[in-house]
């Protein structure tokens, strides 16, 4: 998932944004978008999932 998101011509400063998933499994996905949306200065990030792999 490195790199698989880009949010250059977004920018987040100071917003806090809420990531949204329907199952998370490993996380990286949602890890990865989050780092995407930090470097675009997103201040404050949540991860809301409806349910989570074991």
């Amino acid at each position: 998932m490195k790199g698989a998101f880009s949010l250059d011509a977004a920018r987040l400063d100071g917003r806090h944004i809420a990531l949204v998933d329907d199952v998370m499994t490993t996380g990286s996905t949602l890890a990865e978008l989050a780092r995407a949306c930090r470097k675009a200065g997103a201040a404050r990030i949540e991860v809301w999932t409806a349910a989570r792999a074991v």
